[in-house]
């Protein structure tokens, strides 16, 4: 499944979350699709931006049981990067937002330390997608230079033509 896709369908199942349980369970998906992202980019995306997918495949570990199965594991590929990659940044702050009033009105000690370990880890996820964001912006904004001088120069060249006949 594309990751763009996982993110709605995660976004949605956050939204739908009703107890403490839920919402961390879902928040743990969250950062499982951060990382699996990260580790498709890592492997697939342009060379300029593997280092900053890396990144994001090694951060946000957000302590989720071994028994999750994550919905990440369904990932097939990540077919806009961009497009994905503000998703993601938008759902990972959702979760964040979700976990804080948990976090606040905690009766269990173990609740709260899970809340606000999770919540760095998304923070840290977040941190990590806005840096691959910016990677992407930017080699997309050097290809626009690049296309515009090749374009010019393909003009000059037609009207040296042009005028030499």
């Amino acid at each position: 499944m594309d990751a763009t896709r996982l993110v709605v369908v995660t976004a949605a199942a956050l939204g739908a979350a009703r107890t403490e349980t839920e919402v961390v369970r879902e928040a743990w998906q969250a950062g499982a699709l951060a990382r699996a992202v990260g580790g498709v980019l890592a492997a697939t995306g342009p060379p300029a931006q593997r280092a900053g997918a890396r990144g994001l495949q090694e951060t946000g570990d957000t302590g989720a049981p071994p028994c999750l199965r994550p919905r990440a594991d369904r990932l097939t590929s990540v077919a806009d990067p961009p497009r994905a990659l503000d998703a993601l940044d938008a759902l990972l702050g959702e979760a964040v937002h979700a976990l804080i009033p948990l976090a606040a009105t905690a009766a269990e000690s173990g609740t709260y330390a899970d809340c606000m370990e999770t919540i760095e880890a998304l923070g840290n996820c977040r941190d990590a997608v806005g840096i691959l964001r910016g990677l992407w912006a930017e080699a997309t904004e050097e290809a626009a230079r690049e296309n515009r001088s090749t374009a010019g120069a393909v003009i000059r060249d037609a009207a040296r033509d042009d005028e030499n006949q």
